[in-house]
């Protein structure tokens, strides 16, 4: 009688173990499903593996993360191509852009509702109607201009242009190791210069979504101060990485920006609530 009503109190402790278990499941998708997918663009000479290591720090932590691969042949089809991806893609999204991805990711988020930050990596954050190239009047152009390789006639509309891989480190990742660099390098996509850095921006989100930015210190692509400039003008919560090169935030500093990124999704999370 004894060992009887053991049994049975036993067999009903572990129904009612194994009955929390897709309940627990359950809590843990629901709790993923909440988080908002994160949306990496890249920048110009550059492709979706520039994003790696930050890919795989948000993954670890529960994110689901997208990275669309641009045309880099113009500003609005670049536009359109990050806005198909976010109707997509279900739920609410942060949008992370790096370098030229700034621009991409200010147009794009432009009145969305499902963005709910933009996280800025050393990236140009025009205003409607900037173009890149009048975002750098008055501060220290980038000495890369000197060392592109075109396919046709330079700075023609149509022609398009790489860095040369004899001073891709030099002025893009300087602080990365060189078989890291020259992955990087082996990566690039060129770009239609003049229809990249001349034409105006459209319509931006900026002024209705949160934004964070990361200042990259030591960059020789894009001035710091304008990097600082940008920033300010957006009004985004900003950080900087004094010894990080145009690539360096995004790469040697990979788990701090991921930080920045995972701070950008409480900070919003806590004003949704």
């Amino acid at each position: 009688m004894r060992l009887s009503f053991q049994l049975s109190a036993l067999a009903v402790a572990v129904g009612l173990f194994i009955g929390t278990i897709p309940m627990a499941a359950f809590a843990d998708d629901n709790q993923s499903n909440e988080k908002p997918t994160i949306v990496l663009v890249h920048g110009a000479w550059a492709g979706p593996s520039s994003w790696d290591s930050v890919v795989h720090r948000l993954r670890d932590d529960g994110f689901r993360t997208v990275t669309p691969t641009l045309g880099l042949t113009s500003l609005p089809g670049d536009v359109a191509t990050v806005d198909a991806v976010l109707n997509q893609t279900h739920g609410k999204k942060v949008l992370v852009g790096h370098s030229y991805g700034g621009a991409v990711i200010s147009g794009a988020s432009s009145g969305r509702s499902d963005v709910s930050a933009l996280v800025y990596s050393a990236a140009f954050v025009p205003d409607a109607g900037d173009s890149l190239q009048g975002l750098g009047t008055g501060f220290n152009p980038s000495g890369v201009i000197a060392h592109l390789v075109w396919t046709g006639t330079p700075f023609a509309f149509g022609s398009l242009a790489v860095i040369d891989p004899a001073f891709f480190l030099q002025f893009f990742a300087q602080d990365l190791p060189g078989p890291q660099a020259a992955a990087l390098d082996a990566a690039q996509r060129p770009i239609a210069f003049v229809p990249v850095f001349v034409t105006p921006s459209g319509p931006v989100g900026w002024h209705a979504t949160p934004s964070w930015y990361q200042v990259s210190g030591a960059d020789r692509m894009i001035d710091p101060a304008e990097e600082r400039f940008m920033a300010a003008h957006a009004g985004a919560t900003t950080i900087e990485f004094p010894t990080a090169s145009h690539v360096g935030g995004i790469t040697v500093y990979s788990k701090q920006f991921t930080r920045l990124i995972e701070r950008a999704v409480e900070a919003t999370a806590e004003t949704e609530q």
